[in-house]
């Protein structure tokens, strides 16, 4: 995702398997946040020899299906599986061998991840086995980890961001959602095909 969490978890894999050489998936669910694209194109140039793949829906527009089914919800998130999950696991289904699959989600983050177990099978991710290798890691222990071994960050965390991913979701805190009018603007990035103000402009209507 760009996340804290799964910079940690990359780091954590090529550094016990002392390998570079292991697939790489960015979800591009065409939501992130502007930083987010700069710092996956920054982890491309900086590890040329991880072999890397971006996948994104490009058959629907995320804006142009809520208004026609209605902007996502905390109880109808649909948004993930269509533009996220979906294109990944349609990927990953090509792959004829079964493979491991190094999650970077932690329990501490929500009251359904609370749930998960550390190593699982999954029907969103085909292939195999899926581990969660920093599961029962705090906020804390990522971010020590990331200062002592000197990791580069995706700096929307340095703008004030708790999380990223998804500028919009609907997960997201009022605190985000403040950001958010800041920091995805046409006013400051006018390579945004859409921004905060025409999110707002989709619910209000809606």
């Amino acid at each position: 995702s760009g996340g804290k969490d799964s910079t940690v978890v990359s780091h954590l894999v090529r550094k016990a398997l002392n390998k570079q050489e292991i697939l790489h998936i960015f979800g591009d669910t065409t939501l992130e946040l502007p930083l987010t694209y700069k710092y996956v194109e920054d982890f491309q140039e900086k590890y040329p020899n991880i072999p890397f793949l971006v996948e994104k829906n490009e058959e629907n527009d995320f804006f142009e299906m809520c208004k026609e089914i209605g902007p996502p919800s905390r109880v109808k998130s649909w948004c993930c599986s269509i533009f996220k999950t979906g294109p990944m696991g349609t990927t990953l289904s090509n792959f004829d061998e079964e493979f491991l699959t190094f999650y970077g989600v932690r329990r501490k983050e929500s009251l359904s991840r609370s749930k998960y177990q550390k190593i699982s099978k999954t029907p969103k991710i085909h292939g195999g086995i899926v581990t969660s290798p920093i599961i029962d890691w705090l906020d804390l222990d990522i971010w020590l980890y990331i200062l002592s071994e000197k990791i580069d960050f995706n700096s929307n965390y340095k703008n004030g961001f708790p999380r990223v991913g998804c500028w919009l979701c609907p997960n997201n805190s009022d605190y985000s959602q403040l950001l958010a009018r800041i920091y995805v603007s046409k006013k400051i990035d006018n390579s945004l095909k859409w921004d905060i103000d025409d999110w707002k402009n989709i619910l209000y209507d809606f």
